[in-house]
C-alpha cells in the first residue's frame, strides 16, 4: 500500500477577511491553496528588440567595436561578431565551434569566394537583406552555397527563374546543375522543352554551341 503525501493546512484570509483553509502539497510550493486568487500577469514579446539589436549591433561592426574576427577575402579585411557569423551560417558555426585553427584565430583567411559577393553575405547577416541582381547573381549564388545560407540560395533561385529566356535558359541550367540548385534546373530544363525550337534558333544565331552554354542575363 502506497502512503499519501505529506499534506499540511493552511489557513488565509480572502479580500472580505474570512479563513480560507485549504490543503496543499508540501512538495509543491508554488502551488497556490485553493480558492487563492492568482496573481495577474500579462506576458510581453517585442516585436522591435531583435530588428533594434541587430542594428546596434550592425553599428558596433561598422565602428568596429566588439569584433571578434576578421574575414580575409581576397585583398578585403571584413569585421565580424563570431556570434553573428555563427547564428546565420552552419559553415561559420562549424569553424568557430569546432576544433579547426581558425576557431583560434583572429583573423581567418576565407577562400574561393568573391570578395564583393562575401560583403554582401555579411551584410545580410547583420541586416536581414541583401539585394539580388544581374550583376552579382553568378558570384551571389556560389558564395551561398559555400556558406550554407539556404535562405540566399533560395533567393538567387527564384530571380534565375524569373530571368529565363531562350537565349539563356541553356546557361542557367547548366549553372544551377553545377550548384545543385534542382528546383531552378527542373523549371529551366522545363523551359527549354517549352520553347525548344527558338533556343535552338538563338543557340546558333548567336554562334555558341548547343551543349556548352554559358550563363547570359
Amino acid at each position: 500500500k502506497t502512503s499519501s503525501p505529506m499534506r499540511a493546512t493552511s489557513a488565509r484570509q480572502d479580500a472580505t477577511g474570512m479563513d480560507i483553509t485549504s490543503r496543499c502539497t508540501l512538495g509543491d510550493p508554488n502551488k497556490l491553496p485553493e480558492g487563492v486568487p492568482q496573481p495577474a500577469r500579462m506576458p510581453y514579446i517585442s516585436d522591435k528588440h531583435p530588428r533594434q539589436t541587430l542594428e546596434v549591433i550592425n553599428l558596433l561592426r561598422k565602428h568596429r567595436e566588439l569584433c571578434d574576427v576578421v574575414l580575409v577575402v581576397g585583398a578585403k579585411k571584413i569585421y565580424a561578431h563570431r556570434v553573428i557569423l555563427s547564428a546565420c551560417s552552419p559553415y561559420f558555426r562549424a569553424m568557430f565551434t569546432g576544433e579547426l585553427a581558425e576557431s583560434r584565430q583572429t583573423e581567418v583567411v576565407i577562400r574561393d569566394i568573391d570578395e564583393r559577393a562575401m560583403e554582401l553575405l555579411i551584410d545580410f547577416a547583420y541586416t536581414s537583406q541583401v539585394t539580388v541582381e544581374e550583376g552579382n547573381v553568378q558570384t551571389l549564388l556560389p558564395a551561398a552555397c559555400l556558406l550554407q545560407l539556404a535562405e540566399i540560395q533560395e533567393a538567387c533561385c527564384e530571380f534565375l527563374k524569373r530571368q529565363l529566356d531562350p537565349s539563356n535558359c541553356l546557361g542557367i541550367r547548366a549553372f544551377a546543375d553545377t550548384h545543385s540548385c534542382r528546383e531552378l534546373l527542373r523549371i529551366a530544363d522545363k523551359f527549354t522543352q517549352h520553347n525548344f525550337q527558338e533556343v535552338i534558333t538563338q543557340t546558333y544565331s548567336e554562334g555558341k554551341k548547343l551543349f556548352e552554354p554559358q550563363l547570359i542575363l
